[in-house]
């Protein structure tokens, strides 16, 4: 996600999705009548409709149409908001719910989305004058009527069409179509509903058919016409936005070149008073040098009502290549999200930080970051230089405490990431439980996202009993499709034991099951296993008693009832690890995962490690899972296996 767009644009866009009733240019000819007789407007639309017709978005939102979807946004809303744009459009016309189901779901109008697919068993319609007919997926009737022009009707107040009904009897969900004006000769498509209750057809947002209006397109349409149709629609709901954007009026960009300017910008995204800066666009105009400044990070987690994203940052962010410089934050009670910017729902770019220290000591905070806290949107094209401490209990990291987005070429030195607290594993299982948990030096803790082309540099440094999850790149990288491109030179310290600890990361992998966390927490993975493709390591490990350590992965996490997995392909770690338990040279434990050329140069203890997976009697694994009670005697099994 790049640039969010503001709410009220999107509940604008929502009320006009699926009325792209805009003429296309006059030289579009309009079939003539096959009767002599001149006809009403009513009867004029069914023969100018006259065809077969498949789903609208089931073929403008195939891949292969992605570029022409961008091109035409970008036309509109320029490079940086085009992506986000066209994802939106298209989600907003591919709703999967309709009627009463729709009408609980969406209880805010920005969060609706219009079901514009056909429904009741049709694949394809067939109109041929008078009669209507539509086919299942095999080609085989579902039904097929005579139908005749009842009176005009409204959708909601908002568009204007003609109802028809048939006098079959049997005609069931087929009875009435509410057709409007629109024909493949002037809009490139068509829309329409149908139902048995005329008073329902009627209503946009309530009753049976709330929030669905079936878009169709000539099933012999070309790619012109599809070009044509995607442009129309996107300029039809864009070019209210497209102004805003390309005006730059009084508003959409607030430049900041002073500590001062950059303090009171924190206060207003914080207290929740600007919206987040949802749609806007904030840009450095000269280097910041935050000495002295009692800093407040921008944006933060509202703990008593989360769904509140008003105090979080959810513009964009760019730096223009300077430098914030000399921030200092300590917090002893809770917070979720500290750094330069403690909640990031935007996109964070072109920055320098430098000279970063962030210390949060409550056992009950999390997400602590140099740069963000907390990242939910996107960051790239960010440095961490100079001389920096990031200190906290859950997730610490260098560029992003927390993730569940997506990282790219970031880059840290010069970084000391501390892991703070105490766990006690001395009942026999590792369940992590959010304390001396995820320390990394680009990420703390991932779930979710990809991370690609980052460099690090620097320490990670835990003083309490048995951390979890510490690695260079990452502490923690589960449920992300992709880690590539990563590069780390890093020493992790763990003076009294730990687990899953890794040169690259300490933990990661995917589930067999896809989308098993999206509805808990809203993050779906799409490769499986995780891939790990390109990265080198060099690590110095000194970890007495520490197990699931592995010169570049620690392990994978059982989650919602097994072991998550990876994929490493063509990576190599050069490693030296001391007091470490029957680590592995390149993953320490590894369940259900693959190792495919990697080169490990490693040791352990001062001799070679020639095992590329370690030795490991129990799993490593999450409090937050389905099943948890069936773990206990998995693991008695396997402790018999290995005896």
């Amino acid at each position: 996600m790049k640039k969010k767009l503001s709410l009220s644009i999107a509940s604008a866009m929502v009320i006009s999705l699926c009325a792209c009733g805009t003429k296309s240019d006059s030289s579009s000819s309009k079939p003539e009548s096959s009767s002599a007789v001149e006809l009403s407007s009513a009867e004029q639309l069914l023969e100018d409709v006259r065809g077969t017709y498949d789903e609208l978005f089931t073929v403008i939102c195939d891949d292969k149409y992605d570029q022409v979807w961008l091109d035409k946004c970008e036309a509109i809303v320029g490079a940086d908001m085009a992506a986000d744009c066209a994802e939106m459009l298209k989600n907003a016309c591919t709703g999967t719910v309709y009627g009463e189901d729709a009408v609980k779901k969406y209880t805010a109008p920005e969060e609706a989305q219009f079901d514009c697919y056909f429904i009741n068993g049709v694949d394809q319609f067939v109109f041929d004058g008078s009669t209507i007919s539509g086919l299942d997926e095999k080609g085989e009737k579902v039904f097929e009527h005579e139908y005749s022009y009842v009176k005009d009707l409204s959708l909601g107040g908002m568009m204007d069409g003609f109802l028809y009904e048939t006098s079959d009897e049997d005609a069931g969900e087929f009875r009435y179509f509410f057709m409007m004006p629109d024909t493949p000769a002037t809009t490139y498509h068509i829309e329409f509903r149908y139902g048995s209750d005329e008073a329902a057809l009627a209503e946009y947002a309530e009753g049976d058919y709330a929030y669905w209006l079936a878009a169709g397109i000539p099933a012999d349409c070309d790619d012109k016409l599809i070009d044509n149709v995607i442009g129309l629609f996107v300029e039809e709901n864009l070019s209210e936005t497209g102004d805003e954007a390309s005006t730059g009026s009084e508003g959409d960009t607030l430049e900041i070149g002073t500590a001062e300017e950059l303090v009171s910008f924190a206060k207003s995204v914080t207290d929740g008073s600007m919206g987040g800066y949802a749609g806007k666009t904030v840009v450095l105009t000269d280097d910041i040098d935050c000495t002295d400044i009692e800093w407040t990070p921008i944006g933060t987690m509202d703990l008593e009502d989360m769904s509140n994203h008003d105090c979080m940052f959810q513009g964009v962010f760019d730096g223009n290549g300077h430098t914030i410089s000399n921030v200092t934050f300590d917090s002893n009670t809770p917070i979720c999200g500290a750094g330069i910017i403690g909640m990031n729902l935007g996109e964070v770019k072109n920055l320098t930080a430098k000279n970063i220290n962030i210390h949060c000591t409550d056992t009950y905070s999390m997400a602590i970051g140099g740069v963000v806290g907390y990242n939910m949107g996107e960051i790239h094209d960010v440095t961490l230089t100079g001389e920096n401490e990031i200190a906290g209990v859950n997730a610490i990291g260098g560029i992003t405490g927390g993730s569940t987005n997506h990282v790219h070429d970031c880059t840290v030195d010069g970084t000391t990431i501390r892991v703070l607290g105490d766990n006690d594993f001395s009942d026999g299982r590792i369940i992590q439980c959010d304390v001396a948990e995820c320390g990394g030096l680009i990420i703390g803790g991932s779930f979710g996202g990809t991370i690609e082309n980052c460099t690090a540099k620097g320490k990670i440094i835990a003083e309490g009993n048995e951390p979890v999850g510490m690695g260079g790149i990452a502490g923690c990288l589960e449920m992300m499709d992709s880690v590539t491109d990563c590069t780390a030179d890093v020493e992790i310290i763990s003076a009294k034991g730990g687990h899953a600890i890794g040169g690259l990361c300490g933990y990661s992998g995917t589930h067999s099951v896809g989308d098993i966390a999206l509805a808990t927490e809203g993050v779906e993975s799409h490769a499986y296993p995780g891939i790990i493709k390109n990265c080198s390591v060099t690590v110095k490990m000194n970890v007495p008693g520490a197990t699931h350590v592995g010169g570049l992965i620690g392990t994978g996490l059982y989650y919602y009832g097994e072991e998550t997995a990876f994929r490493i392909v063509d990576c190599s770690v050069k490693a030296e690890i001391t007091g470490a338990v029957t680590p592995g040279a390149v993953a320490g434990r590894a369940e259900n995962s693959v190792i495919e050329s990697c080169k490990a140069e490693v040791t352990l203890d001062g001799a070679e490690l020639t095992d590329e997976i370690g030795k490991t009697d129990k799993m490593y694994e999450s409090a937050d899972q389905e099943g948890a009670e069936e773990a206990e005697g998995t693991q008695e099994a396997e402790k018999k296996d290995a005896a």
